[in-house]
């Protein structure tokens, strides 16, 4: 039972502006500032001693004149001490530091009352209060707006509560019936609330992945983590900027419109509908598009944001974009397939080439280069700068590459044609020019003895190969000069036409076909053989191997010492590489094994496998480790306190001595430290 003799009649005021503070949100009760109704969520009714007989607590908030009221009715007797409560909780975590109430209260029989932080009917709890025996504004009724202004508690109490015109301890001091006023012995009325709540718990985020953390990360890419506010009113804004420049804001989850601010208070403080506004734990997928910022590296900072305008920047590091055009299909020159003699017009062609909506429109520029007959060791033609080239004398005996560059509003690649046949100085044959394997002044490769034979036959040409046999026969592939292959599909078929002088097919040809293993000064070795149809077509399956050199040569006659025609490609290699890592979760200081094994030919003294870890946005090498000479390698490593998912991969470069391979990666393996 409240002491009646307490002489306070708060009918408060406008709370002064003060500036808005991170650690503070604004809940709104019952009536937004605009007029639209608002829910009451964090408030409960409580009956005192009963509540009393025709005495209730309503909500009739959203309806014109209506609010929270607690009210102690006249039209029974009332015990001293009955009544009702609306009363606030406060979420976990949070106090209620100040706000505005826009109340009634009237009391002729009986108390009204706001209090905070605790339930007591004191001065340091008192917000607003009115009763029987105090002036309470005009006609014992007050209406307004008073202030919260004793901070620092979890609950807030509204209450009207029966309190008889005697004190305690005399006859009279329960309320008639009939002793009110307009049947009501005493009143409270919430029409709007404003709470200030302040929670100061930081924002966290664990478990950073995407495709914007990867290497030259390329278009629209991901970023992804879970962001938390422990015990906090939970995670409402995310902001993404590279090198410094907004990248990203806003609300990943608005929790069904929970987590949506309908304004700023006059502190400037945002304000919610509901106490505990947005969610305490949620996986956040950013979309950024690379495209807005050069290729090359960058730098990224993830900053995560509560509805309490508390904030912490949740990563700071690195990332690297390429949204330079990307080559779908390699340059061609028209000289790629057909001879080509001193004076020819050669037409470069830019091939294929992507690039991320956003990057702008592509461009090309052009360089013609002079290479071997192989068409290795080129070197830049001065001036050679225009889609077209005409062949020069200087170019006798050597092919001709076109190296295109495209470019786009972020960066710009390069690619280069397959070279070119073997400029000649006139018309004459169309026959191979010098390789591997070529007899200097033989007008071919030496063939190799026909199969079954332990010498090449003598004694006349010997029996025409195919339908209209010719030394002047020309070879076409169906294939790019150089081809790219992984380990696993490095067998491939391969396919072309053998065409006489005047282009007319030659059928029923025997074709073999050699390899020469890259970085070899072997011979060529035959590994397969074709033979043409109707059309002058063949087709062959090409066994899997290292990378390689591999010609297709027709011999005219069967006792031809020299190939007629001779046509080569390369192919590349890719090294394969296993890798498995255990466990695949760990503790932030656990360790991990790293084991795996090179695939294919090894040498007998190993070679170098490079192992990186995924870290800041870019793969670093952290280990490199020689295998035995059977592939196998084996790797213990520690972590040193980081949390999070860290991918790991092997990786082989090609440039070691006996492992005729091209650079070649492992698949990723993710670990989650905890």
């Amino acid at each position: 039972m409240f002491a009646v003799a307490l002489a306070v009649c708060g009918l408060g005021g406008a709370v002064g502006p003060s500036l808005a503070q991170a650690g503070t949100w604004t809940l709104v009760s019952c009536t937004q500032p605009d007029g639209q109704v608002a829910p009451i969520d964090g408030w409960t009714s409580v009956a005192f001693d009963g509540g009393g007989n025709y005495s209730s607590a309503s909500n009739s908030c959203g309806v014109p004149g209506g609010g929270l009221f607690a009210t102690s009715s006249s039209a029974w007797p009332q015990t001293r001490g009955s009544g009702w409560m609306w009363q606030f909780d406060a979420p976990m975590g949070a106090t209620i530091t100040g706000g505005n109430l826009d109340v009634m209260l009237t009391s002729p029989v009986g108390q009204a009352f706001v209090l905070t932080p605790n339930f007591t009917y004191d001065g340091a709890d008192v917000v607003v209060n009115c009763q029987f025996n105090l002036a309470c504004g005009s006609n014992g009724t007050f209406t307004g707006t008073v202030p919260i202004d004793h901070p620092g508690g979890t609950s807030l109490y509204a209450g009207a509560m029966c309190l008889g015109p005697g004190q305690p301890g005399q006859a009279n001091a329960d309320c008639a019936q009939g002793d009110g006023v307009n049947g009501i012995n005493v009143q409270i009325a919430i029409y709007a609330a404003q709470i200030e709540l302040t929670d100061n718990t930081a924002p966290t985020a664990t478990a950073f992945s995407g495709l914007l953390l990867a290497p030259d990360a390329r278009g629209p890419a991901d970023v992804l983590f879970t962001a938390g506010d422990p015990n906090g009113p939970g995670v409402y804004q995310v902001t993404a900027t590279v090198d410094g420049t907004t990248a990203y804001q806003g609300t990943p989850d608005t929790n069904g419109g929970e987590c949506a601010s309908i304004g700023n208070d006059t502190n400037g403080d945002p304000e919610f509908l509901y106490a505990q506004p947005c969610k305490q734990s949620e996986s956040v997928d950013l979309p950024i598009d690379t495209t807005a910022f050069a290729d090359g590296t960058h730098t990224l900072k993830l900053t995560v944001t509560d509805a309490a305008q508390n904030s912490s920047v949740v990563y700071d590091g690195t990332i690297s974009t390429q949204n330079a055009p990307a080559n779908t299909g390699v340059p061609t020159t028209s000289g790629h397939d057909v001879d080509v003699f001193v004076g020819d017009g050669l037409t470069g062609k830019s091939g294929s080439w992507s690039a991320p909506s956003g990057a702008g429109s592509v461009g090309y520029s052009y360089q013609w280069e002079d290479c071997d007959a192989q068409g290795n060791n080129c070197a830049a033609i001065a001036a050679a700068t225009g889609a077209s080239y005409t062949a020069a004398p200087s170019d006798v005996g050597d092919t001709l590459r076109v190296q295109v560059t495209a470019a786009d509003s972020d960066g710009f690649a390069s690619a280069m044609s397959a070279p070119s046949m073997v400029v000649q100085s006139a018309s004459g044959s169309s026959g191979a020019g010098p390789g591997p394997g070529t007899t200097p002044g033989s007008g071919g490769t030496p063939a190799p003895a026909p199969s079954g034979s332990g010498s090449a036959p003598s004694g006349g040409p010997g029996t025409p190969n195919g339908s209209v046999a010719s030394v002047s026969a020309r070879l076409r592939l169906g294939l790019h000069r150089v081809i790219s292959r992984s380990f696993a599909q490095r067998a491939f078929t391969l396919k072309g036409r053998l065409l006489g002088p005047t282009g007319a097919p030659i059928s029923g040809a025997t074709l073999d076909v050699l390899e020469q293993v890259l970085g070899s000064s072997g011979p060529m070795l035959v590994i397969a053989h074709a033979r043409s149809g109707k059309t002058g077509a063949f087709s062959v399956k090409v066994p899997a191997g290292p990378s390689r050199l591999i010609e297709v040569a027709y011999r005219a006659y069967s006792n031809a010492k020299t190939y007629a025609t001779v046509t080569r490609m390369e192919e590349q290699v890719a090294a394969g590489v296993t890798l498995t890592v255990k466990p695949t979760a760990t503790s932030a200081n656990g360790s991990i094994v790293l084991t795996g094994r090179v695939e294919g030919a090894v040498p007998h003294q190993g070679v170098v496998v490079e192992l990186l870890v995924h870290y800041l946005g870019r793969w670093e090498p952290f280990r490199s480790v020689r295998t035995s000479k059977t592939g196998r390698f084996r790797v213990v490593y520690q972590f040193q306190g980081g949390r999070g998912v860290f991918p790991f991969r092997a990786r082989v470069r090609g440039d070691q001595r006996s492992f005729p391979f091209t650079l070649g990666q492992s698949k990723v393996h993710d670990v989650d430290t905890h």
